[in-house]
């Protein structure tokens, strides 16, 4: 069993300025929360959980019948905010600007792997990556949230064009997890 996810990756300019727009802040950094590191920063599609090897080959065959028929699309990165909500944050995440092409191929790709029998995360779909996860049990200011958002406001952050998506392993590890890289299909 292979602990795996389905994701669209983020360009590396564009995850060097989230990082150290963000998250390389020194008084962010001192935030009672686990960071993503910045080649962790990515778009989930979908999380799939623990999935037997075998079914890679066909995680592989839905992957490729993805396409956008030569859009040329882009992920524009918007506001920071959290989950549930930003007074009682649990998970802290910057947005992306609605994109109907994005949700419609994140639609088709969970229909798809629950035609062919895939467990998927049923929570309505919010396009967004994760910047950081805040510990149990620990205080967070009220104003966390505002202070990123404040940051984020006087940034410029490039756009990441969605052009492949790829599914990940996830190996959970005691400094943090490491992404693999199974497969990648290009969509253009």
């Amino acid at each position: 069993m292979k602990r795996m996810f389905i994701a669209v990756p983020i360009l590396e300019k564009s995850r060097q300025e989230i990082f150290h727009g963000l998250i390389s802040d020194e008084g962010i950094r001192k935030m009672p929360a686990r960071w993503t590191s910045v080649q962790n920063l990515h778009l989930t599609l979908q999380f799939l959980g623990n999935v037997d090897e075998k079914r890679i080959g066909d995680l592989k065959q839905i992957l490729n019948r993805l396409t956008l028929s030569g859009i040329q699309e882009k992920l524009v990165f918007t506001n920071v905010n959290a989950f549930p909500n930003s007074s009682s944050p649990k998970i802290i995440w910057i947005g992306i600007a609605k994109n109907d092409i994005l949700m419609k191929m994140q639609r088709l790709l969970t229909l798809d792997l629950v035609h062919n029998g895939f467990e998927v995360d049923r929570k309505p779909f919010r396009a967004h990556l994760t910047l950081g996860r805040v510990r149990e049990n620990s205080f967070v200011p009220s104003d966390m949230v505002e202070i990123l958002e404040s940051i984020r406001s006087e940034l410029t952050i490039s756009d990441s064009p969605l052009d492949r998506v790829t599914l990940f392993e996830s190996q959970l590890r005691p400094g943090g997890p490491i992404y693999s890289s199974l497969y990648e299909k290009k969509l253009i």
